[in-house]
């Protein structure tokens, strides 16, 4: 423990900003992965399932099966087969308010990391500046005293700071690129997933014609008024 104080005092004042973006990254992280388990289920086996069940005439068992998973693409499913007997383009426009609920849920503090990846580097840049600063102020009174030791405390400083910005930064950097690279999968498998199951409800005849009655052309506009 003493150990990582003495880490952390010889590394300069820059050290402190740096603890905290450290912190703050181990939890973004945890609470991050934590979220993904379910925000980030894309219930495998479930498209084939529903669309044997669609095909067979079985509609009602299909809704309960995608009601009993989580995540966005099984509501995704299940949003398509509620607004079945509607126009098509109705149950586009569900699916596309669920799914982007679920992906703005996802993409939540991503931007913290992104941020702690620029700027811990940069930090480590400027505590590295003013660790040299100091050890050229030391080698200008060294030349008079003798003494060496301010100038490798100021070298010390200069490369605990370089060190611990790089560090952040690049496990920052790595958690970042995996929550991206999930949340793209995430959000092309449900799009995918809910263009055939579409595509299988209007080969089948359940989805009626795009146009809208009047009566639902008045609900539409009274719900985004409402909005």
């Amino acid at each position: 423990m003493n150990t990582f104080f003495d880490f952390v005092r010889g590394g300069g004042w820059v050290m402190y900003p740096l603890l905290l973006l450290s912190v703050g990254a181990v939890a973004v992280i945890i609470e991050r992965l934590i979220a993904f388990r379910a925000l980030a289920y894309l219930a495998p086996g479930l498209l084939a399932s529903v669309t044997k069940l669609v095909k067979s005439g079985r509609l009602e068992e299909a809704q309960l099966q995608c009601d009993a998973e989580r995540g966005p693409l099984a509501a995704s499913l299940s949003t398509i087969l509620r607004h079945r007997n509607r126009p098509v383009g109705v149950a586009e426009r569900q699916v596309e308010e669920i799914g982007s609920d679920y992906f703005a849920k996802m993409e939540r503090f991503l931007p913290f990391l992104d941020t702690v990846t620029t700027i811990s580097p940069l930090l480590g840049l400027l505590g590295t500046i003013v660790g040299m600063i100091g050890t050229f102020n030391a080698i200008a009174v060294q030349q008079t005293r003798g003494n060496s030791d301010a100038v490798l405390s100021g070298v010390g400083e200069a490369l605990y700071a370089t060190a611990t910005g790089i560090t952040i930064a690049v496990v920052c950097f790595i958690a970042y690129n995996f929550f991206a690279s999930k949340l793209r999968s995430t959000t092309s498998e449900t799009e995918l997933a809910a263009t055939r199951l579409i595509n299988v409800l209007t080969d089948e005849g359940f989805f009626t014609t795009d146009r809208l009655t009047a009566n639902e052309v008045n609900g539409e506009v009274q719900s985004a008024t409402r909005a």
